[in-house]
């Protein structure tokens, strides 16, 4: 197996990450990747790291208020001008994770670009300690990117720690569960389905798609951002949402499930372990 760890996906395509020590930024320049057959280029960067290409995620401040508030950043070229010109992804000249070291705190939201180059976002209160600010854009006329960096939100931190893996989650009322099924090189379909007081429900369009799989390995926190595949042929009576990937790197995953329902969006969480994956060349020459 490559030290590139790649995610390859058959639908829509979102990826991002980022970095909080120089020494732990050296040691994580490589993570999950996706990519798609259609029209979305792989992003480049693969969202382990802060510049890429010679672009440069720049915050204004790597603090964040622990009572939320605002939140600003540029994406600057490679002479450090502010970029004003994106692509829309998925509905969204830009989306913004941030998410806690430990995974157990995740928001995913849509900055506002202003007229100096500078994207603002008002987040919320936030639980104090370490976390990455994850970016996923496509710059016009430029690359695909996903960059990020880390943060840090100040007060008495208590990490908390990620679940065991499961196949159900809670959320809002809603009880989504997870069918994960895996192969020898990586492959994974995960079937997502949403109830509420024991009856299917369907997600609603977001984001251009049924629903959203962000997948973010535990330690060095590569990130993936998978979208459904809807040019299945599904039977019109299931509810569920399907995504198919590639992951092929054995390890802890904290799997965060984007869909919304009367108009609300909601976020169901799992922690899934990918199992040892068999590098191809190796099943050929065995």
């Amino acid at each position: 197996m490559t030290a590139s760890t790649k995610l390859r996906v058959a639908g829509y395509v979102h990826v991002v990450v980022a970095v909080l020590c120089v020494g732990f930024v050296i040691g994580a320049l490589v993570g999950p990747a996706v990519s798609r057959a259609d029209e979305d280029p792989a992003p480049i960067g693969e969202g382990v790291v802060a510049v890429e290409d010679g672009y440069r995620l720049v915050p204004t401040s790597p603090v964040l208020d622990p009572d939320g508030g605002r939140f600003s950043f540029q994406i600057q070229d490679q002479t450090g001008e502010p970029i004003t010109g994106y692509e829309e992804l998925h509905e969204r000249q830009l989306h913004l994770i941030v998410v806690s070291r430990d995974l157990t705190e995740f928001h995913h939201v849509h900055p506002q670009l202003d007229r100096t180059g500078t994207w603002v976002i008002e987040l919320p209160a936030l639980r104090p300690g370490p976390y990455r600010a994850i970016t996923d854009f496509w710059v016009t006329d430029g690359p695909r990117l996903a960059l990020g960096v880390d943060l840090q939100v100040p007060g008495d931190n208590q990490p908390a720690v990620l679940a065991h893996p499961s196949t159900i989650s809670r959320v809002d009322g809603y009880d989504v569960t997870l069918a994960a099924t895996t192969g020898p090189t990586g492959e994974m379909t995960a079937t997502l389905t949403v109830r509420r007081d024991g009856q299917a429900v369907q997600p609603e369009p977001y984001l251009g798609a049924n629903g959203h799989l962000v997948a973010i390995r535990a330690g060095d926190l590569a990130y993936a951002h998978v979208h459904p595949d809807e040019d299945a042929d599904h039977d019109p009576e299931d509810r569920s949402v399907r995504f198919e990937a590639n992951l092929d790197s054995a390890g802890r995953y904290g799997l965060f499930f984007d869909f919304r329902h009367n108009g609300a969006v909601h976020t169901a969480t799992f922690t899934f372990d990918q199992t040892p994956v068999t590098d191809p060349v190796d099943m050929e020459m065995s």
